[in-house]
């Protein structure tokens, strides 16, 4: 070990004393400086205009997906080959290798020496990045310390594993110009080589183990793993004996099987090293971010730890739906790499992937509708082969359309993109998204979804269809179609974990198996044996939501007469400037703050619910449920997307009995144990704040609060069971405390004041050793 420190130390004066370290560093510290500092000043005037709220800035400022660290992860191996070009090749090409090899040093010693300097000059880069992340933790109002270290400790590695590569590459040569130029070749291919052949799964998966790029990725987001920790370490120690076994080679006279079969060896040892560290069994890791964002909430755990043993995931892919491409086996590795943190907790999963294509049922998102280049194709076939050509897919790697109709009915889905999930004999589809903000893929909540029908019986919701209902397959303002039924939307109720349909009470009876009834808005009245069907299905303790709008009361009021629920004559209305004449601010009621966590949210965000044409309730607490409010009209103190005027009084606009002042419930929720259970009922004298309405011309926020709205509703009705909710906590580091001032003295420093501190460093330590 003392070899091996003498040898570091004197390799570490000789980098010292080049001026190749003086000028690569300050201009490393230059660059940094611009790439981090002027994104930070773009991000504090953004958020002084707009009043602070940025989302969570330590990771969209260092980390995934263009972050800081993104960018140094990119370029860092350009640095290096001007830095280990002659750690080796100057010992060759002065023929000081000569006297190494007879002195009673061994090979290694030698090696790891010159490799430990090289470590301690990588330091030295890691030092300046650290520097920028104390700026981030000074600027950013509780940033996430966790993901910068782990982000740090990630680039380590990289740069490391680079000086590795770097000084094998210079044990080849005598040249120092030919050691730099081959050194940035190799990090080169090494970068690039993932990209070769991505659409053979042979070649696909051999260049997913070469290729080093992106494998710090997972810890720039802020999550360690043992494999990408123990991939560095592999490489180093690859290259590292690479060196020994070169000089070994060089120093022995050995027939050329024997140096062959040196390398064979460390071949078939880092192979077998690789495999096993990137087994799931063996994989762990660590989670540095704030409120352990890398992880699946601890709700989703629960789910997780109920799957047990193998999970078959079969994606298919319709060339004709959209978005095929990000499916496609040229981007195969970062699919399945979107799945990675839910493989986490279950490791018995296994995909497989089936291409093909078949017209859709939906006309709409057919690709003759939005691509010219395709309109006037009537046959399938034809279609499949321009488009394959138009995309340089191979028409013969897609199955025909009575090919995979003979495999697996897809009509339901809408032959869209679609993963099905199967497990111990059960089976659900989880779904793509197009023309979502957040993209196609599904997210945790989609994924627990998935996860929860596999091993629980989904709740089923059925749509009393026959008297002119809102319907969960209208497309229209009125219809429920967005928020229950579009497979292609992300929140959709059918998304989430419920399996919807309709039933007509005049053609058949209720099944065994409701866990919710929907009655959404009838406007014709209903028999008096669909009457006597809902009054059992009360009786038994169904769970049932009724939405109705004025003008229905004589429709919807011999249904609630039974609940002790009565629809008051006339509208709602609130005299506010900022508000049309038939719309009303609601703010979600005190008493019904426990019933789900987004009430709390918006209760503490005094938030109101704009609502349009709605009617007052009325209720006796005289049977047997517990009657509440739950949306209702204000009592001032609340906010909107527009300001409303909270001291103005809710009127009940009745022409024949005259205006009636006060505050009046608009929803209600009904609970009472009933069979063993707790029956839960929602009245809502508005029926069109969760329609299509509101989420296809509506601004985000008023979509974003329609979706909560409705997920309340929902997962209170299935006692909490689905949409999931994710616990996580909220991120915290949303603002930066930094002014613009202290952010433009930051960038002086450090884009001319450091960097000329170190270049007038290195003319000091140079001069003095021009002096000795």
């Amino acid at each position: 070990m003392k070899k091996i420190l003498k040898i570091a130390k004197l390799e570490l004066s000789i980098l010292i004393y080049s001026p190749v370290v003086w000028i690569v560093l300050p201009i490393f510290c230059v660059l940094c400086g611009m790439s981090v500092l002027n994104v930070l000043k773009d991000y504090q005037t953004a958020l002084s205009l707009r009043g602070g709220g940025g989302g969570q800035l330590t990771r969209d400022i260092y980390g995934l997906p263009g972050g800081f660290f993104v960018d140094i992860q990119q370029t860092l191996y350009l640095y290096l080959p001007i830095l280990t070009m002659g750690i080796m090749s100057r010992e060759t090409s002065s023929g000081s290798i000569k006297l190494l090899l007879s002195s009673p040093v061994k090979l290694r010693e030698i090696i790891l020496g010159k490799y430990l300097a090289l470590v301690m000059l990588c330091m030295a880069f890691i030092a300046i990045l650290g520097l920028f992340a104390l700026v981030g933790i000074f600027s950013i109002e509780h940033a996430d310390i966790g993901l910068l270290i782990s982000g740090l400790f990630g680039l380590f590695l990289l740069i490391c594993t680079y000086a590795a590569i770097g000084l094998f590459m210079s044990c080849l040569t005598n040249y120092q110009i030919v050691a730099a130029i081959a050194t940035l070749a190799v990090f080169s291919v090494l970068r690039f080589i993932g990209t070769v052949g991505q659409s053979m799964d042979v070649v696909r998966d051999l260049t997913s183990v070469l290729s080093i790029s992106g494998r710090t990725e997972m810890m720039i987001s802020g999550l360690v793993s043992t494999k990408d920790v123990a991939y560095y370490l592999i490489i180093i120690f690859l290259f590292l004996s690479l060196c020994v076994l070169y000089l070994q080679n060089q120093r022995e006279l050995k027939s050329w099987k024997v140096k062959a079969g040196r390398y064979a060896a460390l071949l078939v040892m880092v192979l077998i090293a690789g495999y096993l560290t990137s087994r799931p069994i063996f994989i762990g890791y660590l989670d540095l971010t704030a409120g352990k964002q890398e992880t699946i909430a601890a709700s989703s755990q629960e789910i997780a730890k109920k799957i047990d043993g193998k999970l078959k995931i079969t994606t298919y892919v319709n060339l004709l739906a959209p978005n095929p491409g990000l499916l496609m086996p040229v981007f195969r590795n970062g699919d399945l790499e979107s799945q990675s943190r839910y493989k986490r907790f279950i490791p018995g999963i296994e995909n497989e992937y089936v291409y093909y294509y078949h017209n859709l049922i939906d006309s709409n998102l057919s690709i003759t509708k939005w691509n010219a280049n395709f309109k006037g194709i009537k046959d399938v076939n034809q279609l499949a082969e321009k488009v394959a050509l138009s995309s340089s897919y191979d028409i013969h790697d897609f199955m025909r359309p009575e090919q995979i109709d003979k495999l697996i009915d897809l009509k339901s889905e809408g032959y869209l993109q679609v993963r099905k999930l199967e497990y111990k004999g059960n089976s659900t589809f989880m779904h793509f998204y197009s023309n979502d903000e957040y993209g196609p893929y599904p997210m945790e909540m989609e994924w627990m979804a998935a996860f929860r029908r596999l091993v629980i019986e989904e709740p089923k919701i059925l749509f009393l269809t026959g008297n002119n209902e809102t319907g969960i397959t209208d497309k229209d303002d009125r219809g429920y179609l967005d928020i229950l039924a579009d497979k292609s939307r992300r929140r959709a109720m059918v998304n989430q974990g419920f399996d919807v349909d309709t039933i007509n009470l005049d053609k058949q009876d209720l099944p065994a198996k409701v866990d919710i009834l929907v009655i959404a808005d009838p406007t014709v009245s209903f028999s008096a044996a669909i009457l006597g069907k809902l009054k059992r299905y009360i009786d038994q303790g169904g769970n049932l939501l009724i939405t109705t709008n004025p003008g229905r009361q004589s429709v919807i009021n011999p249904v609630l007469s039974t609940l002790g629920v009565r629809v008051k004559a006339g509208m709602l209305v609130h005299p506010d400037k900022n508000l049309g004449q038939d719309q009303i601010a609601t703010v979600y009621s005190t008493s019904a703050t426990g019933i789900d966590p987004n009430v709390a949210m918006f209760q503490q965000a005094k938030r109101a619910v704009i609502l349009k044409g709605a009617s007052g309730l009325d209720y006796t607490q005289s049977g047997t449920f517990d009657i509440q409010p739950l949306l209702q009209s204000p009592d001032g103190g609340w906010n909107s997307a527009a300001p409303i005027n909270a001291n103005a009084p809710v009127l009940l606009f009745n022409a024949a009995a005259g205006d009636e002042k006060g505050i009046f419930p608009v929803s209600v929720t009904l609970r009472r144990k009933i069979n063993g259970k707790e029956q839960r009922i929602i009245v809502s004298g508005d029926a069109d704040y969760i329609s299509n309405i509101q989420f296809t011309n509506a601004e985000r926020l008023i979509k974003e609060e329609r979706q909560l709205s409705a997920d309340i509703l929902f997962r209170w009705l299935a006692n909490g069971e689905f949409p999931v909710i994710d616990n996580r906590a909220a991120p915290k580091d949303m603002n930066i405390t930094a002014t613009k001032e202290q952010i433009s003295a930051m960038s002086i420093v450090f884009k001319f004041i450091l960097p000329a501190l170190m270049v007038l460093t290195g003319i000091i330590i140079l001069f003095k050793r021009r002096n000795n």
